[in-house]
């Protein structure tokens, strides 16, 4: 079950408002405000996107540990590929590309 109270925090501190956390998940806006209410739980392709737009594990969420430290999958990617990723997972893609350009602007970089 979706620990309702991490969501809530985590979508404030990130400022999120229910309208642009929906739009991020590809949800309606009204689910966010049942998970938050503890109406519904979400999907488990629901709780990645969460994790994944919050930079938190899914453990986290569901309330398994209180380490919000997401899994090292992504511990081969440079800094700057994980803040690429982020953009593109925030559904930022031109954000994603000025990080891009800016990348390859860097000396020493390929």
């Amino acid at each position: 079950m979706l620990n309702a109270e991490r969501l809530r925090s985590l979508r404030l501190k990130q400022n999120y408002t229910y309208a642009s956390l929906a739009k991020v998940l590809d949800l309606n806006m009204r689910q966010i405000v049942r998970y938050e209410a503890e109406e519904a739980d979400p999907s488990s392709d629901v709780v990645t996107r969460m994790a994944d737009t919050f930079n938190v594990s899914a453990d986290y969420l569901l309330g398994r540990t209180d380490d919000p430290t997401p899994p090292a999958h992504h511990a081969d990617l440079s800094p700057d590929e994980q803040a690429i990723l982020a953009a593109l997972r925030r559904d930022e893609p031109l954000t994603a590309i000025k990080l891009i350009i800016q990348t390859l602007d860097k000396p020493n970089s390929n």
